[in-house]
């Protein structure tokens, strides 16, 4: 179960969080490369990589501290601090002032970990993967509007994106602040501890009082770098096996949105109640694999079967682990678990495109960069259930709290 109100909240929240991110990311290379800033190749890159880092380091900072003072306060500093970064971002006249945006914009995004332990809190572990599936219902659909919505307004100006971002992000804060209320117990859960930064020492440590928990969160990191690295390689693939130009790519990475959140808004709740969490996490693993394994084979009719295959694989996989991660995690400890696992998904980000890219370069007109990435996912399917990585013998206990003009609701 879960409360409607609190959940509808979280979900327009991140949806429009989302939403300035996707009009900005997909514009960013050629906005970099304006004769203003004229970033090289590589600049691009890692101005691309700077948002992830950043998440990396500050996803379980933030988690930690929405254990400590709410989940309220630590959503509205992110949204007001994500506008602010567009804002910059879109006046800033200067190559260094867009690597400080967008080291700002990582920071700041990097408390939807907040989001997904606010999510946590208000429901059942028997509604949980549905919840985190909107989750991911509203990342999908942010990543499919903002593009096509940051690629209209561009046409009045190529700053027009980031500005619009910002005010979008901005109005979305203000919606947080009057109707978003606080999802964490008020009284009767342990405070977090204080000392040092959580990826130095404390999450690992308590992590390894939750070994179902911390397994999930490196199956999450292996198997967003793997994800990452098809990003990058299928644009390159496509143009070079298929004659895809760059709407066309647009096109193809919307059809993998769709799917996606098809996928995360209908079938993972129902396939997750029936077979569990365990079960769906794994089939996601195995679509993923099967699907980048079918890129070997020519034609485009294959190309459209496998990319339904690695996106409905994606669409069922991060809602299944960071369930499996916060049923395995107690309740005064959801915000820092969660947000290790969102660390790890960050520096899978950061690390996936340049494996990747280097891949593709290196083994460029053959078709064994998509056989190694099949391999890659075959091998993380059989870790995951040769190491019993995906088990679930420490679970949280069944918490819900009590919100202010809500009342439960059945799934």
């Amino acid at each position: 179960m879960f409360r409607t109100t609190s959940v509808g909240i979280l979900f327009f929240t991140v949806f429009m969080d989302l939403l300035g991110f996707g009009m900005v990311l997909p514009l960013m290379p050629l906005y970099a490369a304006d004769p203003r800033f004229q970033a090289t190749a590589t600049e691009i890159g890692w101005l691309m990589a700077v948002y992830s880092l950043m998440q990396f380091f500050f996803a379980p900072l933030w988690g930690r501290l929405s254990d400590r003072i709410g989940r309220r306060p630590v959503l509205l500093i992110g949204l007001f601090g994500s506008s602010l970064s567009y804002l910059v971002y879109g006046l800033g006249q200067s190559l260094l002032v867009l690597f400080l945006a967008r080291g700002m914009a990582g920071i700041m995004g990097a408390n939807i970990a907040v989001a997904q332990a606010a999510m946590a809190d208000i429901t059942s572990r028997a509604g949980r993967t549905r919840a985190m599936g909107l989750i991911g219902v509203a990342f999908g659909l942010g990543f499919i509007l903002g593009p096509a919505l940051g690629g209209f307004v561009s046409g009045y100006g190529v700053a027009t994106a980031p500005l619009v971002a910002a005010a979008i992000t901005g109005l979305n804060g203000l919606t947080a602040l009057f109707w978003l209320g606080e999802t964490r117990p008020p009284q009767g859960l342990p405070a977090p501890s204080r000392s040092g930064h959580p990826l130095l020492g404390e999450a690992w440590s308590q992590a390894k009082t939750l070994p179902g928990a911390l397994r999930v969160c490196l199956l999450m990191g292996l198997f967003t770098t793997l994800f990452s690295a098809f990003e990058v390689t299928l644009p390159l693939w496509g143009q070079a096996a298929l004659g895809w130009t760059m709407v066309s790519i647009g096109w193809v990475f919307t059809y993998i949105g769709v799917v996606a959140v098809v996928v995360q808004g209908g079938l993972v709740r129902h396939l997750a109640a029936r077979v569990g969490e365990k079960r769906t996490a794994g089939l996601g693993l195995l679509l993923v694999a099967t699907g980048l394994s079918f890129f070997a084979l020519d034609g485009l009719s294959v190309a459209l079967t496998a990319l339904a295959l690695v996106a409905a694989g994606a669409g069922l996989i991060h809602p299944g682990l960071s369930s499996l991660v916060s049923l395995n995690t107690p309740p005064e400890q959801q915000g820092l678990m969660l947000g290790l696992f969102q660390s790890m998904s960050a520096l899978g980000r950061g690390v996936g495109p340049v494996l990747g890219g280097w891949g593709f370069a290196t083994l460029a007109g053959t078709v064994f960069p998509w056989i190694a990435l099949g391999l890659f996912g075959v091998w993380l399917l059989f870790m995951a259930v040769r190491r019993e990585i995906l088990d679930t013998r420490q679970p949280g206990g069944d918490h819900q709290t009590a919100m202010p003009n809500a009342s439960p609701t059945a799934p």
